[in-house]
């Protein structure tokens, strides 16, 4: 039973992934991203003519959102495998991943304010939009702290069979590297190191995925083999 459900919660990643992104691309088109330069009069226009389709997006990205703490919970427990018990690192993940997706949540709500009443004072959208793009990218330290947590911990383990390769804690340590520059969006409002640029959003969405790809496989193949030896 508790394979079943740890494999469930690992299972919750992919539909995360699929409802998200109908949220973020075909209905809100959030994906691309608002230009961070774009006029308060352009994207009030944004969210005037396409009222219901950003709402149900939002609703969609922020209710899928809670799953990310069930994959968390799977992470969990491999790394208790991984530290023979629950130790430092198993709970740092534990509350820097729950974290991560309240952080997800949050942009989501800002925004949903903004097309709550899209006929507001252009200006007025344009900060709650400025908001949403901010709270979503800047806060990159918690995702920091989490592949930190996961790749020393499986750099770590001392298990005869390792839970994970050693290869997966030297990616997750990259990906916290990678995550970085979303805090230097504070700075630009152009160029790649704004938050519609490469380094803050197309590299982190790119690993991200990447990375939710490589742990969903690498999950699964630990808790299939934990079951096995059950």
């Amino acid at each position: 039973m508790n394979i079943r459900n740890e494999l469930l919660c690992i299972w919750s990643a992919v539909l995360f992934v699929i409802i998200f992104t109908i949220g973020i691309w075909p209905l809100t088109h959030f994906l691309p991203p608002h230009l961070p330069t774009a006029s308060a009069e352009e994207i009030a226009a944004l969210y005037q003519d396409r009222t219901w389709q950003i709402r149900l997006g939002l609703f969609l990205m922020m209710g899928c959102s809670g799953l990310v703490c069930a994959f968390v919970a799977a992470i969990t427990v491999a790394m208790k495998r991984m530290e023979q018990g629950a130790g430092p690192l198993t709970y740092t993940q534990l509350s820097a991943g729950s974290l991560g997706a309240v952080l997800l949540i949050i942009p989501c709500l800002v925004w949903t304010v903004a097309a709550f009443r899209p006929d507001r004072d252009p200006q007025l959208t344009l900060l709650l939009n400025d908001m949403g793009w901010i709270m979503l990218f800047m806060p990159f330290t918690t995702f920091v702290v989490q592949n930190i947590a996961i790749g020393l911990a499986i750099l770590g383990d001392r298990n005869a069979a390792p839970v994970m390769p050693r290869w997966v804690g030297f990616l997750n340590l990259w990906v916290a590297v990678l995550f970085v520059p979303g805090g230097l969006l504070t700075f630009f409002k152009k160029g790649p190191f704004a938050w519609s640029g490469v380094f803050v959003y197309w590299v982190p969405l790119v690993v991200f995925l990447g990375w939710y790809l490589v742990m969903f496989a690498m999950l699964r193949k630990s808790a299939l083999r934990a079951g096995a030896a059950v």
